[in-house]
């Protein structure tokens, strides 16, 4: 039924609540905001305490200014802000909080105890508030800078309370959002605090390598490029990494506009594209870019959460940013604009009929061919490019013969009704998928001869530990090893020698993209997917004729073969009549 159509004024109280909702999402929305607003003060230390993963408190204390008693009392009004005089200072914006809506969104949606002393004041103030009603304010003794401590956030709102995620995600959130603080603002030692342990410590540094070792960790640090590029009103500097340090999904990336962490598509557009010629499809590098641009330039006040920014002129900052990239890469030797083996291989199928087999004589053979005796040949003729028709995406896989291997990514195979392209790492994905699955206990592992040491970044350690039956049921030997890292003695067997760390490292990337996206514990499905995945054959792997035959016979044998556990397909077919009418014999 359609309620009275009347126009009223919303009651404070539910005013407040809505505008709460589009500030404070989560405890990590809490911890964010708090902490910009401690840098805005001038802190030069930072320290973060939550419980239960910020549902039961979180404190964030400061050696910033302070604030009088007075100020305490007004910055919990919406709108109050010492950011902002005039409309002209909205174009020119420096500061992280400019809105004046982060303290009174908290205080609305929990209980909150601010205690606070200005730089040089006697005596500090002791404020206490609940549900956004002030309930006490009194002197009190208290360092200089500012603590804000926030108990029972939704308290008095059930239904966000009820869409929170388990405390460890919810602490993943908060780190991840003190580490974004950090790598803007290295200058300021920062320190968190879960349920008394410590879980992320980055201390004050001049160099922005000692910033992404603490967050990242030193093995990722040392193996970043620096990035310094600049020309008047725009300047680009950070680390990115070389075309071999990459990972499965871009949570390694983070881009950086007047110090306020950013998100925007002109931003991961330009990286790609100065990664175009030396990345395969699916990997993305790790990067930590900061740009400095005139403020008049960039709009940030897009968005509740300040994450969003629009800039007046996108190209230019493109520009910027993908010259300032490829120029790292090619003082590197990585900035070629010569398609590379890794960017060949991924070429669709369809792509074998677009353009002619061309051998290079300064590469190794792209399309290998296995005669009666296996010994590899090199096809070099091939006809004229045509358009294809619109392949079978279910041939038969059964009976199949391997006849050559294309761009080492690639198995060419005769079938009952036609020639087939099958993608190897694909089709071993579905292979190995299948035999885990059907597994009811642990998979098989193989000790390793000399143990490995794991080093994570805070956030991963936190996943590490939630899922150690689940990786230990796959087969990895995994003990806690100090903080941010672990000791792996043994790993499945079905993981090539030497690839173990590099396969648990791509699994890490690829659950802890998972779980930021769900609202619940990861599958079993999605881990064994995973795992197939990183112990699947590569892309750019020379196989022999034999290893093809076996790996088409253990295809056929799948139960899904034509498609991989995410749901790729496997193989294209060319039907002999569709070759037959090419070469006009029908």
């Amino acid at each position: 039924m359609i309620q009275e159509c009347r126009i009223q004024v919303l009651p404070e109280e539910v005013a407040s609540k809505i505008a709460a909702g589009e500030v404070v999402e989560r405890p990590a929305s809490v911890v964010k905001e708090l902490a910009e607003n401690s840098v805005d003060a001038g802190a030069t230390r930072l320290t973060v305490e939550v419980e239960e993963g910020g549902r039961r408190l979180i404190r964030v204390t400061d050696n910033g200014c302070g604030m009088t008693a007075q100020e305490a009392v007004l910055a919990l009004q919406r709108h109050a802000t010492s950011k902002i005089r005039s409309e002209e200072d909205l174009l020119r914006i420096r500061s992280l909080g400019f809105r004046g809506e982060a303290l009174p969104s908290v205080a609305s949606v929990s209980r909150v105890t601010i205690i606070t002393r200005p730089r040089g004041a006697v005596e500090g103030t002791r404020l206490e508030v609940e549900g956004g009603e002030i309930r006490s304010l009194d002197a009190a003794g208290a360092p200089e800078g500012t603590s804000v401590t926030v108990r029972d956030l939704f308290y008095n709102t059930p239904a966000r309370l009820k869409f929170l995620k388990m405390p460890r995600t919810e602490l993943g959130q908060a780190c991840d959002a003190l580490s974004r603080i950090a790598l803007a603002q290295p200058h300021i030692t920062i320190r968190l605090l879960a349920d008394g342990d410590e879980v992320l410590y980055c201390p004050a540094t001049d160099d922005l390598r000692n910033a992404v070792a603490a967050v990242f960790g030193p093995e990722v640090a040392r193996d970043l490029l620096p990035v310094a590029w600049e020309k008047p009103g725009l300047r680009v500097e950070g680390l990115v990494a070389k075309p071999t340090g990459t990972r499965p999904t871009r949570s390694g990336q983070l881009f950086f506009v007047n110090g306020r962490f950013v998100r925007g598509k002109v931003l991961t557009h330009a990286l790609d594209e100065a990664y175009r010629a030396t990345l395969p499809t699916g990997r993305f590098p790790v990067a930590v870019l900061r740009l400095e641009i005139d403020p008049t330039l960039v709009d940030v006040n897009v968005h509740p959460t300040k994450t969003e920014v629009r800039f007046l002129r996108e190209w230019e900052v493109h520009r910027a940013l993908h010259e300032a990239v490829q120029g790292a890469l090619g003082a590197h030797g990585g900035g070629s604009v010569t398609p590379s083996l890794a960017r060949q291989a991924v070429l669709p199928a369809a792509d074998l009929f677009q353009r002619p087999w061309v051998v290079p004589t300064s590469e190794r053979p792209l399309v290998e061919a296995a005669g009666a005796s296996g010994v590899a040949g090199v096809v070099s003729v091939v006809p004229a490019p045509v358009q294809p028709s619109i392949p079978d995406l279910h041939p038969p896989l059964a009976g199949l013969r391997p006849i050559a291997q294309v761009w080492q990514s690639y198995i060419l195979a005769e079938g009952p009704t036609g020639l087939l392209i099958i993608d190897q790492h694909l089709a071993h994905e579905r292979v190995l998928f299948d035999r885990l699955a059907a597994r009811e206990g642990e998979v098989a592992a193989q000790r390793l001869a000399v143990p490995i040491t794991l080093q994570v970044t805070h956030r991963e350690a936190l996943l590490v530990d939630d899922l150690l039956p689940e990786l230990a049921a796959l087969g990895f030997e995994i003990e806690p090893f100090g903080r941010d890292a672990f000791v792996v003695r043994a790993a499945p067997a079905l993981l090539p020698v030497g690839q173990e760390l590099v396969a648990l490292k791509g699994l890490l990337d690829e659950l802890a993209h998972a779980r930021q996206t769900e609202r619940r514990a990861v599958p079993r499905e999605h881990v064994i997917a995973t795992t197939a995945c990183q112990a699947a054959i590569k892309k750019g792997t020379r196989l022999a004729l034999e290893e093809m035959r076996q790996l088409l016979d253990d295809l056929e044998s799948a139960a899904l073969a034509h498609t991989c556990p995410h749901g790729c397909p496997i193989a294209v077919e060319i039907s002999y009549q569709e070759l037959l009418r090419r070469f006009k014999r029908t």
